[in-house]
Formats: structure tokens, sequence, C-alpha cells
């Protein structure tokens, strides 16, 4: 197994991994820099993301997922959609997400890629839900699991945060259901964005637990690892945005929690419904989806009010010991994203980063106010180790 980091030109951040079988999984992060235009911005980027394709071997084939970062979506959402890039990116799940990138241009990316050992094409299937081609989603058939990606489900409705957020899970199930899955069995990972995040949270949080109650997850059972963040994915009205994932074919026992109660108090503790981290074992890999992490304690308090640099360096902490039980550290995140609730904190977090996290790993700084005022600071991500069990290979 082997995992590889590296840089593309300017702007292009990337990680892989790779197993003896040749199956290799790829992240990038690909920033801009700041021009006298949006579209000239969109260039950059498509440029820059076409050059890193040609240079790791990869293109629409191997495309699964992709996330577009923008600083003013109700201005930039038409250029967006009609530029190349977007369009290239049309053969996966693609989402669109209000959070502004604190450093460089108006746009930031993060794709996730994987290439087969015969480079053959993945087999499947893009879905779109709604018929402003906003709400889509991409199935992927690989040999022993189905990997579904779910994203822009945007609130509709009431201007209700509780109502919205039922309704988006109520559609997702559907999905679900159609491709012979459940929250239960088989959803890992999902993304939360929530408009004024300070007023509207609570709503979701609230429709979310009792969703999941009605649906088998319990702290006995098990939740979902999730960002829950400010942002949204359309101009007006919704309070509520939603990226998924997940995968069919898991046996219950492929799905592991990922604790830490020496650090960080389990979310139910003060009523809120996630995991802090979940762990799927896969035959050759283990994926570690790191929820969105902020400076807490076993208690369940904020600690470092007002300090951003103390709260980034316990955020990070607060991550080193999700993953060692499982004999991970931080050299095996494949990605990151960081989320600063005042970007004239950007300099103070970077310089933490730059101290903490291991040399090329790639991450994304943007401006996204985490779910109680007082923290200042998020990181969330995913970390990819080598396995051995009896279950079958990732792909």
């Amino acid at each position: 197994m082997t995992s590889d980091f590296f840089s593309i030109e300017k702007y292009v951040n990337g990680s892989s991994f790779k197993t003896q079988d040749g199956t290799e999984e790829f992240y990038l992060t690909v920033e801009t820099k700041e021009d006298f235009s949006f579209a000239h911005e969109l260039d950059g980027l498509y440029e820059s993301y076409m050059a890193a394709e040609e240079k790791c071997g990869l293109s629409k084939d191997t495309l699964i997922f992709s996330r577009f970062y923008v600083s003013d979506i109700a201005n930039q959402k038409e250029t967006l959609r009609k530029s190349k890039i977007f369009n290239e990116l049309r053969s996966g799940a693609v989402s669109v997400i209000q959070q502004c990138p604190v450093y460089g241009g108006d746009i930031n990316l993060l794709v996730y890629h994987i290439r087969t050992k015969d480079c053959c094409p993945l087999s499947k299937d893009i879905f779109t839900y709604d018929n402003e081609n906003r709400r889509n989603g991409a199935l992927i058939h690989g040999n022993y699991y189905n990997l579904l990606w779910i994203a822009n489900f945007y609130g509709i409705g009431d201007f209700d945060s509780y109502k919205q957020t039922n309704e988006i899970f109520k559609s997702f199930n559907s999905v679900l259901h159609d491709n012979g899955m459940t929250l239960l069995d088989n959803v890992i990972r999902t993304w939360v964005y929530v408009r004024d995040v300070d007023n509207h949270y609570k709503g979701m949080v609230d429709s979310r637990k009792a969703f999941f109650e009605q649906n088998g997850l319990t702290p006995a059972t098990r939740y979902i690892a999730s960002t829950g963040i400010e942002g949204f994915s359309k101009e007006v009205n919704s309070l509520v945005a939603f990226d998924a994932y997940a995968i069919g074919n898991l046996k219950p026992e492929q799905i592991v929690r990922m604790e830490a109660p020496e650090n960080l108090s389990p979310t139910i503790k003060y009523g809120v419904t996630f995991e802090r981290g979940t762990r799927v074992k896969f035959g050759d890999r283990s994926h570690l989806h790191i929820s969105g992490t902020a400076s807490i304690d076993k208690h369940g308090e904020v600690l470092y009010p007002a300090d951003v640099r103390k709260q980034t360096q316990r955020a990070i902490d607060n991550i080193k010991a999700l993953l060692v039980p499982h004999g991970a550290a931080l050299k095996d995140m494949a990605y990151l994203i960081v989320y600063v609730r005042n970007l004239k904190d950007r300099k103070k977090v970077k310089e933490i980063l730059d101290k903490e996290i291991p040399a090329g790993i790639p991450y994304l700084l943007l401006e996204g106010a985490v779910c109680r005022p007082a923290w200042l600071v998020e990181l969330e991500g995913i970390a990819i180790i080598s396995d051995s069990n009896d279950f079958p290979t990732y792909f």
C-alpha cells in the first residue's frame, strides 16, 4: 500500500492511495488566483484541473464527486454553470456551496477520483432529482460495493429549517430506498450546510434527531459522521443544503464508531446526533471519516474562547485523538477542509496549520461559521490506511 502527496503547478495539491492490486484513490484541491473577473478565475481553475487530470492519468471516467466553494452564489451561479470546468465535472456528483475561500480567488474546488487497476471506465449512473438540475447524484458500481454520492439537496418549502431538513431527509431516504439502501445500514457521511447558522442550526438539529429516531439511528445503534456548518447551495429561500455518501452491500461490522472520550464528549450529550468519526473497513484499506471537529473538551464545552490559535491547536489534537485508536495519524489524512468563522483570523489559523499538519496534505481554508458562536474554527476530512481482513476489497 502506498500513500503519496503532490503539487501540480501552483494551484493544485493532491493525495493518492494505492493498493497492491492497483486500485488508486485521488483527492485534489484546486485553488485560484484573484483575477479581474469570476469568468477568468473559472478559466484558470479549468486549466489547473485539466493539467492535474493529465499528470495523474485521470479523466471523466474516473471522476466520482466534486464540490465547488464559491464566494457569492447569487451572482456567480450562472457563470459557473455555463463554464467548462462545471460541465467537465458533471460526469460525477457535483456540489456548489457558498463558503468564501479566504485566500486567492473567489472559488476553490475539491475533487475525488478512483482509478482501477486496469484503468477501465467506471460503471456509473448520473441522476438529476429536480427540474432546476441542481439536486443530483452519482451511483458508482464497483466489484463488491455500490457508492452513492448525493449533492445539492437544497431546502425547499416553508422558510423553516426544521421543515426543510425533514423534507431533505425524506427525499434522501427515497433515493436510498430506490437503490436498495437504508439510512442505518449504508449512510457513512453527510454534510449539512445551514444559512445563518447561529439562528437556524437548532431547527436542523431537532429535525435530524427526530428523523434518525424514526429510522433506527440512536445512541445504541449508531449515528453518521457529519459536518454541520454555515453555507448554502441556493441563493434565496433555502435554509439548509445537504450532500451525502452511502455504500451499498456493507456488513454492519464494517462500520466502526470513532471515539476519543478523554478529548471529546459524545455529541448526544448536548443533544446533537452525529458521530465524531466513522471508520469503514474494507479488505485492503480503511476509510476514516472525520466529522467537523472543533475546540471541545470531554464535557462538551468550548475550550479557549476568543483564542483562535489555541482553538485550532485543540481541534487538531482532537483529530489526532480520534485517529490514534485506529492506528492512524495526521500523516494519513487524504485532505482537510478548514472553516474559519472570521476571515480576519485566517493568518493565525494558517500559522498553526502549517506547523501541525504534515507537509503535502492538501487542505482548503474557507469562511464558515461553526455551530456555536464561540467556536472560531473547525476541521474535517478523511484518512485512508492499509487494512487486512476478510471483507471484500474497496474496489
